[in-house]
Parts: C-alpha cells; structure tokens; sequence
C-alpha cells in the first residue's frame, strides 16, 4: 500500500467534498437540499436545479458596473415554458438579504424562476436562454441599496 497515493486520494477527496459544499450553500444553507428533486432556495423551487447541482454565485468585483437602478431589479421576461438551458445564479448569501438585480442584456434570456426576500429583493434566479438552441453571454449586477455588491459574466445556453 503506497501512503503517498493515500493521503493524496484522502486530500482529492476532502477539497472535492469542500467544494461541493460551497456550491450547495451559496444561498440560505438550511433551504439548499441536495439528491433527487428540485433544487430549493430559500422557499422557492428551481425545478431543473438539480442537474446544476447548486448555484453559481457572484463574484465580488465590483470593479466597471454600472451605477444601481432607481426603482429596483431589472430582470429579463419571465419565460411560461423553459426553453433551453439554465444558470442559477445565487445574489445573496442570505434569505433575509436579497439584492436589486440587472441582467444584461435582458433581451437575450428569460427568467424562468426567481427567490425573493420579503422586501421582494432578489436573493437568487434561474436564467434559461431567449430561444432554443442558442448560446449566450449575460451579465448580472447586484446591488445593496445603491451600493455595488458583485457581478457576474456567464454563459446560458
């Protein structure tokens, strides 16, 4: 038995584990619920959360966003039917604490689930591409009051 190849099995292991934890508690640990079924965040059900395994959250640069929106979040068009493929993305590390929210460009995918606090700010959002078989980069910027918190660029599609 090699212990080298042990331990570094044991550590692989042990930073894989790590990670899978950060990915399932980036909003409301108690509500995120792994296994078979909807992913659940913060009350709300993300029914094809669970091939995403978790959401994906912000980053913390806040560096080239856009001053906050006056009058709140300003999300794409709920969508009635998913149409292609989706990107949860986790604004909060908090069901009490939700953020005001811009995606852009909004035109170019459509909220098909979104997690809210009960101020109505959005703590998380599940993002599904405009149209079927497309790919496309958006941009989601969060906001605390008018305060810049994180951002994110990532792919839907």
């Amino acid at each position: 038995m090699n212990p080298i190849r042990n331990r570094s099995r044991a550590a692989g292991a042990c930073l894989l584990a790590v990670g899978l934890a950060l990915t399932a508690g980036s909003c409301a640990r108690p509500d995120v619920r792994s296994g078979g079924g909807p992913l659940r965040l913060c009350g709300v059900d993300f029914p094809r959360g669970a091939d995403a395994i978790g959401a994906t959250p912000l980053g913390t640069s806040t560096r080239g966003m856009p001053p906050a929106p006056a009058g709140g979040s300003r999300l794409p068009a709920r969508t009635g039917t998913p149409l292609g493929v989706i990107r949860i993305v986790a604004v909060s590390h908090d069901c009490h604490h939700g953020r005001t929210v811009v995606v852009t460009p909004a035109s170019a995918v459509r909220v098909d689930a979104v997690a809210r606090d009960r101020a109505g700010r959005v703590v998380a959002l599940e993002l599904v591409t405009a149209r079927s078989g497309t790919t496309t980069r958006v941009h989601v910027y969060a906001y605390d009051g008018g305060r810049p918190v994180g951002q994110l660029r990532t792919t839907v599609g």
